[in-house]
């Protein structure tokens, strides 16, 4: 491949990109802050992201869940699960205490209008502390009972498209998706309703297990 080649298939995509992009400011707001995905996964996961200095500056967090707590009572609740997991070494509790402060909390049912209501002020807010300019990353792990509730919610108060071309606004769905193909259909529908689809990032990480990508060559064993 020509080194024009090259080039054209990074600027087509991202991934084959020799060089190194940094990622703009934005905010990921976690639906289900409270819960067991956010404890062991994405928590830990932007704590070691922090560590290695690989989150883009103004980086900010907003977690919504029904559980009731306050901005400070969500941080202090973040660290201890992150710690309890075996992260907070000397390295990353300095790292930590120099962002934490971005961390806001909201807490409200999903069917409720005022949720979505406080949650936009809170985005709104940060745009203006942090520079996030409607960059935003809706991360669903919630139940999947829950998802079209929630899309409709951030539709309903135009956070499922950025005002600006230059932003950006995604959504990420964790498994399932849907329980059957009418289901998933349905779901389907309803996210597009509310994001075009290159906005939306559809998570199922028992794909990627070894077990499961060698199934056919199981099969033949």
């Amino acid at each position: 491949m020509s080194f024009s080649q090259t080039a054209a298939s990074a600027d087509n995509n991202p991934l084959a990109d020799p060089e190194d992009r940094p990622a703009p400011p934005a905010v990921f707001v976690i639906f289900g802050a409270s819960g067991d995905l956010t404890s062991r996964k994405l928590m830990p996961a932007i704590e070691r992201l922090a560590v290695r200095r690989l989150l883009p500056p103004g980086f900010a967090v907003v977690g919504v869940a029904r559980t009731e707590m306050n901005d400070d009572d969500f941080r202090e609740r973040m660290r201890e699960l992150v710690e309890k997991g075996g992260g907070g070494g000397p390295e990353a509790r300095h790292v930590w205490d120099s962002f934490v402060g971005a961390f806001r909390y909201v807490a409200g049912d999903y069917d409720d209008a005022a949720t979505f209501d406080r949650l936009k002020e809170v985005l709104e807010e940060l745009d203006r502390e942090r520079g996030t300019a409607e960059n935003r990353l809706f991360y669903l792990a919630t139940p999947p009972s829950t998802f079209p509730t929630v899309i409709n919610g951030l539709k309903d108060r135009g956070l499922s498209r950025s005002s600006s071309p230059d932003a950006f606004s995604r959504v990420v769905i964790e498994k399932p998706f849907g329980h059957d193909l009418e289901s998933a259909l349905e779901l389907d529908r309803v996210v597009h309703e509310a994001f075009d689809e290159d906005q939306v990032y559809r998570i199922d990480h028992y794909l990627g297990k070894e077990t499961v990508q060698n199934v056919l060559a199981l099969r033949f064993a």
